[in-house]
């Protein structure tokens, strides 16, 4: 447990003491503040989660607006009643963390993780690259993370697309739209997950507007349901599935 979490949990078990009118900190003292702790992760359980990123707030990075898929994307999640289903395999005392986890990033920086969450959906750009409209200040390559774009005497020659991650970065710094951003998407991740085996998200399907991603993340929550059993995150009933069949399930429409 990290210090600044021990420190508020002591802190917190002495407070109630002191305002109990005792001194001292007993052993039932800290079982009676675990209890408490582990009702409180009980507490607004209501079978997902679905974050996002600071993209809405205005970052420079976003390159997708992902407000309206946010609100399509918490319907679905609460008509799938995934709490039902959660509490046939662990019964009424959920914990926050057996909820299942969907995330949204709006650029590949992914600052919400997507690449550790049962569904990672992640926006992008396509780039449309111009070399007559290049003037060779090589602003493009020197932020490129990717090294995908190519230039020959420092002049634009055209874009690695499949070292490309779509973020855009090249086209932001472009004084001369030689390199545009045009629609964004979105990519979907499935499967990744922490805890005692951990292991990283695997890309689904890319190049998807926002009725395909819901779509499809519906198509994956019924999958979820149909084949999860105790314990088991998306990433482990995609292990267990195998990931040819499941990609195939779920690209096809067949939860059976």
């Amino acid at each position: 447990m990290p210090f600044f979490v021990r420190h508020r949990v002591r802190k917190k078990v002495e407070e109630d003491v002191a305002a109990a009118g005792r001194r001292r900190v007993t052993v039932a003292d800290l079982e009676e503040s675990k209890k408490r702790q582990l009702q409180r992760l009980s507490e607004g359980v209501k079978g997902y989660t679905l974050e996002t990123c600071f993209g809405e707030s205005g970052c420079q990075n976003a390159v997708v607006i992902s407000a309206a898929i946010v609100s399509r994307l918490e319907e679905l999640l609460e008509r799938a009643d995934l709490l039902s289903i959660l509490r046939t395999h662990w019964g009424e005392k959920l914990k926050l963390h057996h909820q299942f986890r969907v995330t949204l990033a709006d650029c590949p920086n992914s600052c919400s993780q997507p690449q550790i969450k049962d569904i990672g959906i992640i926006g992008e750009t396509e780039v449309t690259c111009d070399p007559e409209a290049c003037t060779g200040c090589g602003e493009c390559a020197a932020v490129c993370e990717e090294s995908a774009v190519t230039l020959e005497d420092d002049r634009l020659m055209g874009i690695d697309y499949g070292s490309c991650v779509r973020c855009g970065a090249c086209a932001r710094v472009c004084p001369t739209e030689a390199l545009k951003a045009g629609r964004g998407g979105y990519r979907v991740l499935v499967g990744g997950k922490l805890g005692r085996h951990p292991q990283l998200a695997r890309e689904l399907a890319g190049g998807l507007d926002a009725d395909q991603v819901v779509a499809l993340v519906s198509q994956i929550v019924e999958l979820y349901k149909a084949h999860a059993r105790k314990g088991e995150r998306l990433g482990a009933v995609m292990n267990r599935i195998g990931w040819d069949d499941f990609r195939a399930r779920v690209l096809s429409g067949s939860s059976s």
